[in-house]
């Protein structure tokens, strides 16, 4: 399949937009809205390419699809999640495999795995975790010497469906579900923090987790998944940043590792 032009992505980016902008239900039970966002999806992993990338981000005639088209996504995506949640507790078998991207959370993973470069953690925390924390699950189960994994989220229906889901996946043992803001969430020594592509209040987090004892990693969106997602806001004092992720089609995100400042990070193996 040859890859878009300029002026396909163009109208990628702007068909989406126009469909987010004026349907109110934008959940998967609306086909329109989920065609729509496939198509997007498709189409900027093919864009990737810095010229073509370069060219959608500093076009004008896409300035309020920049602005305003993440924010649209990324309400589309919590009632993606809060859909697929409920589809699989009502399976039999609980396959998580069939979630949409599920292939690409686990390149993720794996992409920010290669960062811990044999650092280990008591505990890691997933702030913004969601209705789907596809992240947590795939912690719990690859990463046997950390003893818990905290799954933090303030939308209390998100919390509900995902506390459903880690009974039901039995990772009752390694993993807690606690609604509570992300600002005030207060990690345990030797803890890494993963602060999620949607959370909101990143200065205010920072704030607080650099007052206790932890790493750190942030998920950031780069070139033309800047469509699909705000750029992350990065710590700019109490973390010095060590590692990070390339850009890469297989996942829309990058991410960012960090070590507290003034400390050793995690024991190695």
């Amino acid at each position: 399949m040859p890859l878009p032009t300029k002026e396909y992505a163009v109208t990628a980016i702007r068909q989406s937009y126009a469909v987010l902008q004026h349907e109110k239900n934008l959940s998967p039970e609306n086909m329109q809205v989920t065609h729509s966002l496939t198509h997007l999806v498709r189409t900027l992993t093919q864009s990737h390419a810095p010229e073509v990338s370069s060219y959608l981000l500093q076009t004008p005639d896409l300035c309020s699809e920049r602005e305003h088209l993440p924010g649209l996504c990324g309400l589309a995506e919590c009632q993606m999640e809060k859909y697929w949640a409920k589809k699989l507790l009502m399976q039999k078998s609980t396959s998580l495999e069939e979630f949409w991207y599920h292939s690409e959370y686990c390149e993720l993973c794996n992409a920010e795995a290669s960062l811990l470069q044999g650092r280990t953690f008591d505990r890691i925390s997933f702030l913004g975790a969601g209705s789907l924390p596809i992240t947590a699950f795939l912690l719990a189960r690859s990463l046997p010497k950390t003893q818990k994994v905290i799954c933090v989220d303030n939308d209390e229906e998100a919390c509900d469906l995902s506390q459903q889901l880690v009974r039901k996946l039995d990772l009752g043992q390694h993993i807690d579900v606690r609604c509570q803001d992300a600002r005030h969430y207060v990690p345990a020594e030797n803890e890494l923090v993963i602060c999620a592509s949607l959370l909101q209040g990143h200065n205010d987090v920072y704030k607080q987790l650099k007052t206790h004892s932890c790493d750190l990693m942030v998920r950031n969106a780069e070139g033309v998944y800047q469509f699909l997602y705000k750029p992350a806001v990065l710590p700019t004092s109490g973390f010095s940043e060590v590692a990070r992720t390339k850009l890469d089609f297989k996942r829309i995100n990058t991410t960012h590792y960090f070590e507290q400042e003034g400390r050793t990070s995690g024991d190695a193996d």
